[in-house]
């Protein structure tokens, strides 16, 4: 981590602590989802060593520029990827979600545009968003790219930054599931433009919502084609797919509670051919919800509104989340057990097995 991640100490001789002391100490705050100043005094009665201050670390952390320090996660998270890929695990094209996460915060204000508005949760409606890209087959569930989404980022231009990151990453996605946030007229053209299959949900627009009662009726196929038109910028079109709704209330009547309609670019003939089973790759979007679980398990914790270490601490998470993963893949192949169905060593386990290092690195016995 910290070849990728240099962030600069004290040189002088009477320094206490270096880079890998720091990087010690923000394994340790983040494998218990601590604060600073808790988790390093914590970590303190926890070794025999002299340890670090929770100022110490926040203080130096914070020194690093924004731009400098997303660039050096970025190439952090990309190489957590190398070591998955030694696996032989993304020689074949991916099925992959994109999804927004938002955590929340209660500024007065958007933190210098850093903050994005949302709707309302635990008492708030700004909260500190990030778009992640991963990959939701079974066994290689790796964190692949991500974003931070401030203020003023438009959702396409988001999704765009991650897929050509990770396109860069030579990462191949067969089919790209998305929640119905970024549903939308840009979102569809830039998946268009960039050649990249897509399939989610619809928002329940008025234009929407009379193609459903058309269906309903009888006056419109199952798959049909579809134009969205904004009321500004450029319209959309897309092939329509609408799905009977599982768990739908006997004898509920009106259509918009009956079906979930879809947009995608796959092909008809491909949708003929998978009909029964895109549902169900659907379904495997909520992967990268218990992926995001996985993440919140290995997210330090702060109030500071210094945005590098914001990113510091979500994008530490992204990498511990692959190098849970990666520690699975390794047992799987010494006892022949590829591929991976479900996880050999469970999230806390490892943070239990990190938790004793760290604190073994200061001097704990």
């Amino acid at each position: 981590m910290s070849t990728q991640v240099s962030i600069p100490t004290s040189k002088s001789e009477n320094a206490l602590y270096g880079e890998e002391d720091l990087h010690r100490s923000l394994m340790a705050l983040s494998i218990n989802n601590s604060f600073a100043e808790s988790g390093m005094e914590r970590l303190a009665l926890e070794s025999s060593g002299r340890t670090p201050s929770g100022s110490w670390v926040r203080d130096t952390v914070g020194k690093v520029s924004e731009k400098e320090m997303e660039a050096m996660l970025k190439r952090a998270l990309a190489s957590t990827l190398d070591q998955v890929r030694s696996f032989r695990l993304f020689s074949a094209p991916l099925m992959c979600a994109g999804d927004l996460h938002d955590i929340p915060r209660y500024d007065r204000d958007s933190d210098r545009g850093h903050l994005r508005r949302s709707k309302k949760e635990r008492g708030t409606n700004t909260f500190e968003g990030y778009a992640t890209l991963q990959c939701v087959e079974e066994g290689m569930r790796a964190q692949i790219a991500c974003e931070h989404v401030g203020l003023f980022d438009e959702k396409a231009g988001v999704l765009e930054r991650l897929l050509v990151d990770a396109r860069l990453e030579e990462v191949d996605i067969s089919l790209l599931l998305l929640d119905r946030g970024f549903f939308g007229s840009s979102t569809i053209n830039v998946l268009k433009r960039l050649c990249q299959r897509f399939f989610m949900p619809c928002i329940q627009t008025p234009g929407i919502k009379k193609a459903l009662q058309e269906y309903a009726r009888g006056e419109r196929q199952m798959i049909s084609d579809y134009t969205l038109k904004p009321s500004e910028g450029e319209g959309a079109s897309f092939t329509l797919v609408i799905f009977p709704k599982a768990r739908c209330a006997p004898g509920e009547t009106d259509p918009c509670k009956r079906f979930i309609p879809f947009a995608t670019n796959i092909p008809v003939g491909d949708i003929l051919w998978n009909v029964s089973r895109l549902p169900k790759d659907y379904r495997a979007r909520w992967g990268i919800e218990s992926g995001y679980v996985g993440v919140e398990e290995f997210r330090a914790r702060t109030t500071s509104r210094n945005h590098s270490i914001r990113l510091l601490y979500f994008y530490y998470a992204l990498i511990l989340y692959n190098a849970w993963l990666v520690a699975n893949l390794i047992l799987a192949r010494k006892y022949c057990v590829l591929p991976l169905r479900e996880p050999l060593i469970t999230v806390e386990l490892l943070k239990g097995v990190f938790h004793r290092m760290m604190a073994d690195s200061f001097g704990g016995g």
